[in-house]
């Protein structure tokens, strides 16, 4: 698990940063080390996430206003 709990860590400044190329980047070897791990649900969520990040990609400023929208 230390190698998900490395990517997951990773994922989540991505995501803080809002650097969407890169959650797309790091969700891959993520999804990769969650199967390895057995852990089914975490990989579950982690596809999804991965298609959530494609679409902000395709999608910048639909994103954007979503994100700004949310309080923190």
């Amino acid at each position: 698990m230390d190698e998900v709990d490395a990517l997951i860590a990773q994922v989540n400044v991505a995501l803080q940063a809002g650097t969407w190329e890169e959650v797309v980047k790091l969700t891959v070897p993520l999804y990769e080390a969650a199967v390895r791990a057995g852990e089914t649900t975490l990989a579950e969520l982690v596809q999804d996430l991965h298609w959530i990040a494609n679409d902000a990609l395709l999608h910048p400023v639909e994103v954007a206003g979503m994100v700004a929208d949310v309080p923190v």
